[in-house]
C-alpha cells in the first residue's frame, strides 16, 4: 500500500472544499470584505482539508476577491500538499530547502497581498489584540470586519463528504461505548472500561480506516494526536460533566455512564449512555424513565422546519411531569461536527429551524450531585422527511448486574 496516495483528498472531497470557499467568498463580500484572514484551525481544516496538528507556527486560510491558500510554516509544507485540499500552498519561516515567501507570516502576508487599503475579516472570537494590532503594521488596514459566524454558518449543513466521515465516527464511538459497557458488567473499573473501549475503537479503525488521519484541532501549547476518546464516571462525580475516569468498579445501586467521541478525518460524533447497577432508588429509577420519554419526544419531532427551542420545551416537560423541574439541563443537544459541541445549541430561545444536513446530537439529561445523572446522547443526521441514527447503542433500559 502506497501511505501517502491512501491518504491524498479525493478530487470529490477537492470539489466540496471549493464549494465551501466560494460560499465564504460570497458571504464576506456581501459584508464589504476585501480579505479574510482564518485561523481557528477548524476552520483552517473546513476551507482546505489541512491540519498540522501542532500549531505552535499558525496555520493561516487566506480568502480574497480572486484568490484562496493556505499559508503555512515551511516545515509543515509536505503535509499540507500531500494531504490538503487546496492547489495554492504558500509558506512563511525556514525549515529545510522549502522556499518561503518571508520568515515571519505576516511578512509573508504583506508581499502576497500589498499594500492596498483593505477591508480585513477576522474570527472576532479567536484573533487575539496582538495579532490585529501587529497585521496593521503590516497590512494597510482600513477596517475590521467579525466573520465568525459566517464560518459557523457554513459549517451547519454537511456536505456528503461530512456526512461520510461521522458515519465513521458512530460505527467507532458505538463500539467505544458498547465495549466499555461489557467490560463494566465483567465487574471492571471505569478506567479499565474505558480503556477497554478506546482499545476496541483502535483495532477497528486498524482494519478499515486507517487512511483517516485521528488527530483533534490543538492549540499552541498541546497536540491532540489521537481521538479515540471512552470516559466513564459514576454517581455523583457526574454532576461534573466531563471528568477522567478513576479505578472505582460501580455497585450495585449506581448509575454510571460511559461516553464516547472518535474523531475520523477532522469529524465526529457522540454517544453517551447511562446504565444501572442492579436496582437503584425510586428517585434514579423515575428520572431514568423520563430521561427515555424526553428523547422519545424530540425523536418524534426530528424533521426539517422543526424548532430547535420547540425540542427543548417537548422535552423539558416530561422532566417537569416527572417531578425534577429544579434541575432542568440549559440544553439538551447540540450540532457535532469538526467541534465536539458545535452551533447550534438545543435550547430555550434558539427560534432556528432544522435543515437538511445539520448532525446534532439528542440528549435530554438531568445532573445533580444528589441524583447524579441520567442521560443518553445519540447523533443523528437531519435527512429530507425526517432523520438518521448515527449512532446505534441500545436506546432502552440499560442494566448489568454490577
Amino acid at each position: 500500500m502506497n501511505v501517502l496516495e491512501e491518504k491524498r483528498s479525493s478530487s470529490e472531497l477537492r470539489g466540496y472544499v471549493k464549494e465551501r470557499i466560494a460560499k465564504m467568498r460570497a458571504s464576506i463580500q456581501k459584508k464589504g470584505v476585501d480579505i479574510a484572514i482564518l485561523m481557528r484551525p477548524e476552520n483552517v481544516f473546513y476551507f482546505s482539508n489541512f491540519n498540522p496538528i501542532i500549531i505552535s507556527h499558525v496555520p493561516y486560510f487566506i480568502i480574497t476577491q480572486d484568490d484562496a491558500f493556505l499559508l503555512v510554516h515551511c516545515i509543515r509544507h509536505d503535509h499540507a500538499v500531500n494531504e490538503g485540499a487546496v492547489d495554492k500552498v504558500l509558506c512563511y519561516g525556514k525549515w529545510g530547502a522549502t522556499k518561503a515567501v518571508a520568515m515571519d507570516a505576516m511578512d509573508a502576508m504583506r508581499e502576497i497581498l500589498g499594500d492596498k487599503a483593505v477591508c480585513v475579516g477576522v474570527e472576532g472570537d479567536y484573533a487575539s489584540m496582538n495579532f490585529l494590532e501587529r497585521l496593521k503594521t503590516k497590512l494597510s488596514v482600513k477596517s475590521y470586519v467579525d466573520i465568525a459566524q459566517d464560518a459557523i454558518d457554513l459549517r451547519l449543513i454537511k456536505d456528503a463528504h461530512e456526512i461520510r466521515m461521522c458515519r465513521i465516527s458512530g460505527e467507532l464511538v458505538d463500539l467505544g461505548v458498547t465495549r466499555a459497557i461489557e467490560a463494566l458488567e465483567a465487574g471492571e473499573s471505569e478506567a479499565r472500561a474505558a480503556t477497554e473501549g478506546q482499545y476496541a475503537m483502535r483495532l477497528l479503525w486498524h482494519e478499515k480506516y486507517q487512511q483517516y488521519e485521528v488527530s483533534g484541532f490543538s492549540n499552541s501549547e498541546t497536540a491532540d494526536i489521537d481521538t479515540f476518546v471512552v470516559w466513564c464516571m459514576s454517581n455523583e462525580r457526574l454532576n461534573y460533566g466531563c471528568d477522567c475516569p478513576t479505578g472505582y468498579v460501580p455497585q450495585p445501586g449506581d448509575l454510571t455512564m460511559p461516553m464516547s467521541w472518535a474523531r475520523i478525518g477532522g469529524y465526529n460524533v457522540e454517544n453517551e449512555r447511562t446504565v444501572i447497577v442492579g436496582h437503584v432508588n425510586e428517585e434514579r429509577e423515575r428520572a431514568y424513565s423520563a430521561m427515555l420519554r424526553a428523547r422519545e419526544q424530540i425523536f418524534k419531532r426530528l424533521k426539517p422546519g422543526a424548532v430547535f427551542e420547540d425540542l427543548y420545551f417537548a422535552a423539558m416537560k416530561e422532566y417537569e411531569d416527572a417531578g425534577f423541574g429544579n434541575i432542568l439541563p440549559g440544553r439538551c443537544g447540540h450540532g457535532m461536527g469538526l467541534s465536539t459541541h458545535e452551533f447550534p445549541s438545543v435550547t430555550k430561545g434558539n427560534k432556528a429551524e432544522l435543515a437538511p444536513g445539520m448532525i446534532l446530537t439528542v440528549e435530554p439529561g438531568l445532573m445533580s450531585a444528589e441524583l447524579g445523572a441520567v442521560r443518553n446522547s445519540d447523533t443523528v443526521l437531519i435527512t429530507e422527511n425526517g432523520f438518521e441514527f448515527l449512532t446505534h447503542s441500545k436506546r432502552d433500559r440499560i442494566v448489568i448486574k454490577g
